[in-house]
């Protein structure tokens, strides 16, 4: 990342700040002032836990946690749906055309130490406008229980893991997001690990975790695990703060690059030279 691109990151990402301030107010975005603090190295990162290292962003003062045990209010709808679910995943199986592997690029090959384009680890992407026909009530009911004016889930798939599998230890890119499973096959022999405890999956039972502390995943098991993966925006952010953070990485993305890659580099080496 050269000089003269660095200053416009950073200075590009206060102009849009000083936007975002004349359209909401100052008291709405007071902790988003923050985060571009924290983002543009202007203020450092408060002590956090070892295992809590998000490669891209921070956002101050929401909880912070591995694990998030209070169930969020739509995940008994989430459970009580499995088997409309599962039956729409066996027929993706069973055609195997949607699902590819995570791992399809350099960076992901190394972050998750798979070979690149591994079949061990593979998705199906529940936003492609196939999906919409393919698992009709998987993507209506997605959109009934998150708020999809604010983009989310942002992300949903189906994750499949072959057995003998070993996802190695990582970490997310920001602390803003949590991610639950919803168990639809889950083997013996299959962990996760957040933070310091590792669970198990079980069919038809959800949970919720932070990324953004390390976590890994191995398979000793016989059968493919499968889950319903969905990413959404912690629950203590406003929906201005959304707007917020989607308008500033909307910045970032313009002027580092699209890849997560880039984006890494290019805030690594903003917060380095602050």
């Amino acid at each position: 990342m050269t000089e003269a691109t660095r200053e416009r990151l950073e200075s590009q990402l206060h102009e849009r700040l000083a936007e975002l301030r004349t359209q909401y107010g100052a008291e709405p975005l007071r902790r988003v002032e923050t985060f571009v603090d924290l983002t543009t190295g202007k203020q450092k990162r408060p002590a956090l836990d070892p295992l809590q290292q998000p490669e891209l962003y921070f956002f101050p003062e929401i909880t912070n946690q591995p694990w998030h045990d209070t169930p969020p209010a739509w995940m008994s709808r989430l459970e009580a749906a499995t088997a409309t679910v599962r039956g729409e995943l066996e027929g993706q199986l069973a055609a195997a055309a949607g699902f590819v592997p995570y791992a399809d690029s350099g960076y992901r090959a190394e972050k998750f130490k798979l070979e690149q384009r591994s079949g061990r680890w593979t998705v199906y992407d529940l936003h492609r406008e196939v999906a919409e026909r393919e698992c009709p009530e998987t993507v209506r009911l997605l959109r009934d229980l998150f708020r999809y004016d604010l983009g989310e889930p942002v992300t949903a798939q189906f994750s499949a893991l072959r057995p003998g599998s070993r996802i190695a230890p990582h970490c997310g890119v920001a602390n803003f997001f949590l991610t639950a499973h919803l168990g639809l096959v889950t083997p013996e022999g299959c962990r996760l690990r957040v933070g310091r405890e590792a669970r198990g999956w079980s069919e038809g039972k959800g949970f919720v975790f932070d990324d953004s502390f390390e976590h890994e995943v191995w398979h000793e098991g016989t059968e493919t695990r499968v889950v319903l993966l969905v990413r959404f925006w912690h629950p203590e952010l406003t929906p201005i703060e959304i707007e917020c953070i989607g308008a500033l990485h909307e910045k970032v993305i313009e002027l580092a690059g699209p890849t997560e890659s880039e984006q890494r580099k290019a805030l690594e080496a903003l917060r380095a030279d602050a």
